[in-house]
């Protein structure tokens, strides 16, 4: 609504009402179309260049980089929180040196596409969130300062059933529903949102504590996290393992044969529920916590985990925007 009313603003400026107008005749009609009965004024149009190229690939990969330079930039810069991410997957070094605020040789990302497979994944969260009524919770803020933590949980179904969705690719995707298991680092991220709501929901209530627009505060006073459920969504193909774009395709028909998926039209989405009660949750909670409070001594006592520490993370060395810094 502010911004519909800031657009209200600039057109009824005098700024805009008192511009140049000519008559539409006189304009290009390559940019400017209309019926020939029509007779439209317009504000003088700025000299447009004449030197149009067709829609360049390495043009978009430099366009890329340098967005997400900034993107990253601009995030390590104003970051000051622990997230779900760096809990349940992430390595302890980059983790302490983000929250330092190290700086880095170059803030573009390693793998330019995971830009468009964020904006994906968004897309496929909003989209099941805003056509179903049947979460009671959702996008729901943990911020937690005494812990330096601040995370986000996708949905909540009451009390007891925490729901996370997931995109995916298809080889993913497949392993998922032969295994009938979800992958370890989804799991390990349920279990920190378990551990937080359930051990810190008095501080992520705390109304004086702000959060990011569009997020909420728990709405219950007491949690139980007894069922953790997954809603994964195959969204693309990694290509990576593959000899050709033929075989990607094969795979993606296999994929919908395993699924018997010849009238379901969601072919691509699955859930998956696990039952977390009777000490199933015990052993992961113990790694949240235990992570979790190491953090916080390596940020208190401004020190840089050694090479023995057991939360290295040695395979996230090559998407790591520090690996020229760390001698690991």
């Amino acid at each position: 609504m502010s911004e519909f009313n800031d657009l209200i603003k600039l057109l009824n400026s005098s700024e805009i009402n008192s511009a140049k107008v000519i008559n539409s005749e006189q304009l290009n009609p390559i940019f400017f179309p209309q019926k020939p009965e029509e007779t439209v004024s317009y504000e003088i149009a700025p000299n447009l260049p004449t030197n149009y190229e067709p829609f360049n690939i390495d043009s978009f990969i430099k366009e890329l980089y340098d967005k997400s330079f900034i993107k990253n930039q601009l995030y390590r810069e104003t970051v000051q929180n622990i997230n779900a991410y760096d809990v349940s997957s992430g390595c302890i070094r980059e983790i302490v040196y983000k929250l330092n605020n190290t700086p880095v040789e170059s803030f573009a990302d390693k793998w330019l596409p995971i830009l468009m497979r964020s904006i994906i994944g968004t897309s496929i969260h909003e989209f099941i969130q805003n056509n179903t009524s049947q979460f009671t919770e959702r996008e729901v803020s943990l911020k937690i300062p005494s812990k330096r933590f601040s995370g986000r949980l996708d949905n909540l179904i009451g009390q007891n059933i925490l729901v996370e969705i997931k995109s995916c690719s298809y080889s993913d995707y497949k392993k998922i529903i032969t295994t009938k298991k979800p992958r370890v680092n989804d799991f390990y991220q349920t279990m920190v949102y378990k551990y937080i709501i359930e051990n810190h929901l008095e501080e992520a209530r705390d109304l004086s504590i702000p959060i990011r627009e569009g997020t909420f505060k728990p709405r219950f006073d007491s949690y139980d996290i007894q069922t953790v459920q997954f809603i994964y969504v195959a969204h693309d193909v990694t290509a990576t393992d593959v000899d050709s774009f033929a075989e990607i395709l094969e795979r993606i028909k296999d994929l919908k044969r395993v699924l018997n998926s010849k009238s379901n039209s969601f072919f691509f989405i699955t859930t998956m529920v696990i039952d977390v009660t009777n000490g199933v949750a015990t052993p992961y909670i113990n790694y949240i916590k235990n992570k979790l409070d190491v953090i916080n001594y390596y940020l208190d006592t401004k020190t840089l985990p050694g090479a023995d520490d057991p939360y290295i993370e040695k395979s996230k060395c090559f998407f790591c925007l520090y690996r020229n810094l760390c001698e690991l």
